[in-house]
């Protein structure tokens, strides 16, 4: 398992628009192949930035068969256009170091 970390910032004044278009979309993402779960938080210190962590099955579900899927199109188009740039993603192993 990866767990996806997306650094997300939303065009200003655009928060709440983007919060809906989220919610309304968030079962698209999670019924992806390879999704195994979704959450999107806000950043307590940068106003309209939002962390969105997705776990997947394999690193190749998000990589290469995300993006190319009817799935992966209908989410960015409801959540893309508020994306003041493009997202930062890192992703890490599923497993915690520590126990």
């Amino acid at each position: 398992m990866v767990v996806e970390q997306a650094y997300i910032t939303v065009v200003v004044g655009k928060e709440a628009d983007f919060e809906a278009a989220f919610a309304t979309a968030e079962h698209v993402l999670a019924d992806a192949a390879g999704c195994r779960g979704t959450a999107l938080f806000r950043d307590v210190e940068q106003p309209g930035a939002y962390l969105l962590r997705v776990t997947w099955e394999r690193l190749e579900d998000h990589l290469d068969v995300f993006p190319a899927s009817p799935a992966g199109r209908e989410f960015a188009a409801h959540v893309a256009h508020f994306f003041d740039g493009p997202p930062e993603v890192r992703h890490f192993a599923a497993d915690p170091v520590t126990a």
